[in-house]
C-alpha cells in the first residue's frame, strides 16, 4: 500500500474519530459531521450540505465494492 506523512495524519485521525465514536456510541459519520461545523464556524467559512441520494456502506457490504 502506497503511503506517506500527510496519509499517514490522515489514518491517524480517523482513528482518533473511530476510537470516539466507538467509546461514546455516537454514529461515525455523526462525529465527522460535527467537528466540520465547529472548523468552519472558527474559521469563519460558509458551510452548505447537498441533498445526497444513497447511502454508507456497512461493513458486511465493503468487500463487495473494494474485492
Amino acid at each position: 500500500m502506497y503511503t506517506n506523512e500527510l496519509l499517514q495524519e490522515k489514518y491517524k485521525a480517523q482513528n482518533v474519530l473511530s476510537k470516539k465514536a466507538r467509546d461514546t456510541k455516537v454514529n461515525y459519520f455523526d462525529i465527522i459531521k460535527e467537528n466540520v461545523k465547529k472548523l468552519y464556524q472558527q474559521k469563519n467559512w460558509d458551510l452548505g450540505f447537498s441533498k445526497r441520494k444513497g447511502g454508507y456502506l456497512d461493513q458486511k457490504n465493503i468487500h463487495k465494492v473494494t474485492g
